[in-house]
């Protein structure tokens, strides 16, 4: 059951035999919080917030105006030659695969999206169902990147790529002022686990549209 108590339907056999799995794997005590697949689904058919296609889009495209591979750094020289080197490729890669254009910004205020970029990503997004959206959704959230989403859902990033590039700020200072012992780790392991749960999860729901019962 759902949260809001309705017999949980997922779009195929393939992502229910998912979520049964996650639930088997529960021990003694269920920490849902671990349950990805679970939660994604409850979301997608509860829909809480009472969101569509249309405004889950509208949210992605908003969200290229902060996105964290458009923000670069002049100083210190040595992050933003790391900056360009591992993130150019990748929006370079988003740019002639989407036909559009996104500039970087050096500035606290971000760039500018042009009104034919933000067309073009939205027409794309509706080609999304709305259960592929709600899984896009995490992975942007969890990135806090449409581009970095978008390479990974494309498959043209793995998902430890994306994570990676998603913290490259993040892995520079820690290079420089070193680790908290247990903490950054367990942090990037929880990343990883949260992007790959959703990533799975919008690619099972590309299958098919036919409902399956857990």
């Amino acid at each position: 059951m759902t949260p809001l108590g309705k017999v949980l339907q997922v779009p195929n056999e393939t992502l229910a035999v998912a979520v049964v799995t996650e639930w088997e794997t529960q021990d003694k005590h269920i920490e849902r919080q671990s349950m990805h697949l679970t939660g994604l689904c409850n979301t997608a058919q509860d829909n809480p917030l009472g969101r569509t296609k249309e405004t889950l889009s509208d949210i992605f495209v908003g969200f290229l105006e902060s996105d964290t591979i458009c923000f670069r750094h002049d100083d210190p020289l040595e992050l933003a030659d790391l900056q360009q080197n591992e993130w150019d490729p990748i929006l370079k890669w988003f740019c002639q695969r989407y036909a559009l254009q996104v500039e970087t910004s050096h500035s606290i205020s971000g760039p500018v999206v042009l009104n034919e970029t933000k067309e073009i990503l939205l027409r794309h997004l509706l080609s999304y169902t709305f259960w592929e959206l709600t899984g896009i959704h995490y992975v942007v959230e969890a990135l806090k990147s449409v581009i970095l989403t978008l390479g990974v859902i494309d498959r043209h990033l793995s998902v430890e790529q994306a994570v990676s590039l998603s913290r490259l700020e993040l892995e520079f200072q820690i290079s420089k002022w070193g680790n908290v012992e247990w903490a950054h780790d367990v942090d990037l392991v929880d990343l990883r686990s949260r992007v790959a749960a959703a990533v799975f999860f919008t690619h099972c729901c590309g299958f098919s549209d036919r409902k399956s019962v857990v």
